[in-house]
């Protein structure tokens, strides 16, 4: 059986699609999975599914592109994981008999569902990894209660993850905790010279501090390591590259009982995946609908900090993300691991 998935972006979102393949692969002997995808997120999945590569920089030209491989495929089944007009687009195009997207009321351009045969019943909650594994359960009997994100890592990969964090990382006694700064001018980013403060305070506390920036972030990168020197306890890696290479990295990290300081963004979701224990700087999208899953969890930095009660989905209030204050994250951050 031939299967399409459909969610060309963004990295966050793809990750947290990844119930879908953990649930086709269980149920479906022989399956042939592929995935429409956009190029700068196609490597999490190529180890497990053919990538068909929507080029969305080729304007109009990328489409014909598109719709031919999707059909020389010939799926029987494409699932639209994203419910927009784009993806309904190369869903229609994939020229599959069965097309199975979202409920109605979970569609951001309601009328671009018309390009499906069926659609999935309203998911219990407004989480994405929720409205996934509806979608999951939707097409597939008989599965677990909880979803699977990981992503399939390889025993290689695994070794390769904790040579690469072992070069990296800061040397010596004290929990790490690997503080991933996101892109300047994104809302959900919190300022440089918050990540600054909330570095000293836990070097002073004896813990450990590895500073990481992929290649949107290399500009500030730079300026963190040229601001704050490589000391005893203090690294930087600068333009990290590699999306599987980044998620062994993770893996590693957590098996070392490490923890990760983030915002709303790709890395947060990938470390999630993994298990690495996430420590969330909300705002002012609400963790409860776009954070990592376990939504809950991840939040809990985030709801201490604003002194907002921690209940599901009622809870959060918008808030901008430079509201967060830096000694009181690191006092909750201390607090919550026993050093302070």
């Amino acid at each position: 059986m031939r299967v399409v998935i459909v969610r060309l972006s963004a990295l966050g979102d793809v990750v947290q699609t990844l119930p879908l393949v953990h649930a086709l692969q269980a149920a479906i002997p022989g399956l042939e999975l592929a995935w429409a995808i956009q190029p700068p997120f196609a490597e999490l999945v190529a180890p497990f599914a053919r990538t068909f590569l929507f080029e969305r920089r080729g304007g109009f030209r990328a489409w014909p592109a598109l719709a031919r491989e999707l059909r020389a495929f010939r799926p029987d089944l494409a699932l639209d994981a994203q419910g927009n007009l784009k993806s309904a687009v190369a869903t229609r195009a994939s020229g599959a008999p069965r097309r199975v997207g979202f409920a109605p009321e979970d569609w951001r351009e309601p009328f671009s569902r018309l390009a499906l045969t069926e659609a999935a019943p309203p998911a219990p909650g407004p989480h994405l990894v929720e409205r996934v594994w509806n979608l999951a359960q939707h097409v597939v009997e008989g599965l677990s209660p909880t979803p699977r994100l990981d992503p399939l890592l390889t025993t290689h990969e695994r070794v390769r993850g904790r040579a690469l964090l072992g070069e990296r990382a800061p040397t010596g006694g004290g929990r790490l905790w690997i503080l991933h700064p996101g892109r300047a001018g994104d809302p959900r980013s919190w300022p440089l010279d918050a990540f600054k403060l909330l570095a000293q305070r836990l070097l002073e506390a004896q813990q450990r501090v590895l500073f990481l920036t992929g290649p949107a972030e290399a500009d500030l990168g730079a300026r963190l390591q040229r601001e704050l020197r490589p000391a005893p306890g203090l690294a930087h890696w600068v333009g990290q590259r590699g999306l599987r290479d980044l998620v062994a990295v993770f893996d590693a990290a957590r098996a070392q009982g490490a923890r990760i300081v983030v915002g709303d963004s790709g890395p947060a979701h990938l470390a999630a995946s993994v298990g690495l224990p996430v420590r969330l700087l909300a705002g002012p999208t609400s963790p409860h609908k776009t954070g990592p899953w376990p939504c809950d969890a991840a939040a809990a930095l985030t709801h201490a900090v604003h002194r907002t009660l921690l209940r599901p989905y009622g809870a959060w209030q918008p808030r901008a993300i430079d509201e967060v204050d830096p000694d009181a994250a690191a006092n909750e951050l201390l607090r919550e691991d026993g050093a302070g």
